[in-house]
């Protein structure tokens, strides 16, 4: 059996892949019924159909996982998040929350709360890129 945070480290690089794709699929399968995920502005919060009907192809993701707090079935992720934009490079805090039914069931994700590394105070590269890992690949 594959270790809970082996295997969560695992789905946390691949939803770079799936989010850089528009993998709907993907997501359908990961995301709960009641999913909530609160935007990088701040202001906006999408449930899981809107989720899933924004999903839109961009730029590829580089995805750093700096945690994971297991607690039983449940788990809290906090990964490092980059992309390339036409304006440079952005940076991302993901806070993501998942869960399962019991031990050897798949992870559901719950909620995933994103915020700009500047709204941090870390401004620049940060480190983030340099230490990240390319997603996909390990």
């Amino acid at each position: 059996m594959i270790r809970p945070e082996r295997e969560l480290a695992a789905i946390n690089l691949a939803i770079g892949d799936a989010e850089a794709s528009a993998d709907r699929a993907f997501f359908e399968r990961l995301l709960a019924p009641a999913f909530s995920m609160g935007r990088p502005d701040g202001l906006r919060f999408d449930d899981r159909a809107t989720f899933l009907d924004s999903l839109t192809v961009s730029s590829p993701r580089q995805t750093r996982i700096e945690s994971t707090t297991m607690f039983d079935n449940r788990a809290v992720v906090v990964c490092a998040v980059s992309k390339a934009t036409p304006a440079g490079a952005q940076h991302f805090r993901n806070i993501r929350v998942f869960t399962r039914q019991a031990d050897g069931a798949g992870w559901q994700l719950v909620s995933w709360v994103n915020e700009p590394l500047a709204a941090l105070g870390i401004a620049g590269d940060a480190g983030v890129a340099e230490s990240a890992t390319p997603v996909g690949g390990a």
